[in-house]
C-alpha cells in the first residue's frame, strides 16, 4: 500500500531547519533595531536637555555675572549638565553686547561608554 497524503517525518524536520535558520538570520536586526531605538532615546533626551536650559537663559532680562558655570548631576536618571556663559570680557572672539551660552549633556550610555554633546547659542545683551 502506498500513502501519498501525508508528510513524512523528515519533511517536517527539514522544512523546521530551514525556518530555524531564517529567523536565526533576523537576530542581527532585532539587535540593531534595540541599539538604535537607546540611541535615539539619548539623542532626544540631550537635546530637549539643552534645548530647555538655553531657553532659560534667553528668556531672562539679565544674565548672571561672567564668566558663570552651572553643573546639574543626575538629570533624567544618569545625564549630566554643565552650563557656561561668556562674553567679550572673557572670550576675545564673542562679539561686543552678546553671550554666549555652551551647554555640555554627558551620560554614560547603555554600553558603557561615556559621551557628551555641547550645544551653543549667542544671546544679545539686554
Amino acid at each position: 500500500m502506498n500513502n501519498d497524503k501525508g508528510l513524512s517525518l523528515l519533511e517536517v524536520l527539514v522544512a523546521m531547519i530551514i525556518l530555524s535558520l531564517g529567523i536565526l538570520g533576523m537576530a542581527p536586526m532585532v539587535v540593531m533595531s534595540i541599539e538604535g531605538n537607546n540611541i535615539s532615546r539619548d539623542v532626544l533626551v540631550v537635546s530637549s536637555l539643552a534645548a530647555e536650559k538655553m531657553e532659560l537663559y534667553e528668556s531672562l532680562e539679565v544674565l548672571p555675572p561672567v564668566p558663570y558655570t552651572e553643573m546639574e548631576h543626575g538629570l533624567e536618571g544618569g545625564y549630566n549638565r554643565k552650563t557656561v556663559i561668556r562674553d567679550s570680557t572673557v572670550d576675545p572672539t564673542i562679539p561686543e553686547g552678546v553671550y554666549q551660552i555652551d551647554v555640555t549633556i554627558s551620560w554614560t550610555d547603555k554600553t558603557g561608554v561615556n559621551r557628551s554633546t555641547t550645544y551653543s547659542t549667542l544671546v544679545m545683551e539686554g
